[in-house]
């Protein structure tokens, strides 16, 4: 399954996705203007499911596959990628529903309209004190957390029994939150992932989860996926979308466009045509490679296979594969756009500075194929982050 500009098609029966994926196309100046999406874009997203994806259907969510979820999200990234960046965030956010108590998790994951975000990086520290947690710490890259009625944050967690703390995330209602209006970058600058902090709140321990530990409360395959390759998976269609859409910008943009002193458009020219081809080339291909191998990966999990750690590596692979393939064919439709593509009002150069900063994402970067290598070699360890 792919998520195509030519096959948007399947999506738009699902009328609120495909509203919600026009708003956020419409919004994507605005969004990027004010570093966040709008509050009503956001909610409107939320109505359209993006944020409960993976949560229960017992509870009210969608429970969707990873290749629904995320042929989702790449379509919706064709359209705004910080809007599906939230979207990607908030989603694997939500994945903690399995987790925390089901009564807790219908309020806190599944109300209507609700927005969730989370960051995994146990930055904060989480003492027991009798039913709650004292918790303190500052995290970066709090994607969607203008918005977020809940923020998922990691924190070493330890209870006065334990011997050293684990690692947990804890659901904190924005209330307890302090926001610092950190996000001014490249890329990706309406995802409102500037840094957030808490200073000595209570959280209740039974608003917390381990993925390492915790047993969900629901049996279904989706909770048995491996969860930092889920959410490379999610960045991988982001990516994809992003670029997809910069090489059908170009190619209308080619069609019209005639080049100071040209008697041809950018189209007629062999030089262009040659190289949108190797583009598309480039784009097929780790387009093809990562819903082909999300299919079997998940194949084996729905078939009750216990994942090996080659199978986990390649999750990571085909999500890093396809961020810094698709930041190659989104230069090279930059290039190639010419001076057009120097505005701000280029969907061209922002696509462009969205896809560079995907590449900067721990999840993805350029470090992660050394993680999949070292796998390749034997070198597995049960503490690596697949």
């Amino acid at each position: 399954m792919t998520a195509r500009a030519d096959k948007q098609v399947e999506f738009k029966k699902d009328k609120k996705f495909a509203a919600s994926c026009a708003a956020a196309q419409a919004s994507a100046e605005a969004t990027e203007a004010a570093r966040a999406l709008a509050p009503e874009l956001a909610r409107q997203l939320a109505d359209a499911g993006m944020f409960s994806m993976f949560v229960p259907k017992a509870i009210g969510g969608a429970q969707m596959t990873p290749m629904q979820g995320n042929a989702r999200l790449q379509v919706l990234a064709m359209h705004d990628a910080a809007s599906a960046w939230v979207s990607m965030i908030g989603a694997t956010a939500a994945l903690g529903s399995a987790f925390i108590d089901r009564e807790i998790s219908q309020s806190m994951f599944a109300a209507p309209s609700r927005i969730t975000c989370g960051i995994f990086a146990p930055n904060g520290r989480a003492l027991q004190d009798g039913d709650d947690y004292i918790v303190s710490g500052r995290w970066a890259w709090a994607s969607g957390s203008a918005n977020a009625d809940y923020l998922g944050l990691g924190c070493l967690a330890q209870a006065p029994e334990d011997e050293k703390p684990s690692v947990r995330l804890l659901m904190i209602p924005r209330e307890q939150v302090i926001f610092h209006d950190t996000w001014h970058t490249m890329g990706l600058c309406g995802t409102s992932s500037g840094d957030v902090e808490v200073d000595q709140i209570r959280v209740p321990v039974a608003h917390s989860y381990s993925i390492a530990t915790d047993t969900p409360w629901i049996d279904d395959p989706l909770y048995k996926m491996p969860y930092f390759g889920f959410l490379a998976t999610g960045v991988g269609a982001v990516a994809l979308g992003n670029a997809r859409a910069a090489l059908d910008d170009f190619i209308q943009l080619a069609s019209a466009k005639k080049p100071m002193g040209n008697a041809r458009t950018l189209a007629e020219r062999s030089g262009v045509q040659a190289a949108l081809a190797e583009a598309e080339a480039l784009w097929r291909s780790a387009d093809a490679f990562y819903w082909q191998t999300l299919r079997e990966t998940w194949d084996a999990v729905e078939g009750g296979q216990e994942i090996s750690p080659e199978q986990r590596a390649d999750l990571r692979l085909i999500s890093t594969h396809a961020v810094r393939v698709c930041v190659q064919v989104v230069r090279q439709v930059h290039d190639l756009a010419g001076g057009t593509s120097v505005y701000k009002t280029s969907a061209i150069q922002r696509r462009l500075r969205d896809s560079e900063t995907m590449t900067q994402h721990m999840i993805a970067n350029a470090a992660t194929y050394e993680l999949i290598g070292r796998v390749r070699l034997g070198g597995y360890n049960k503490t690596m982050q697949l």
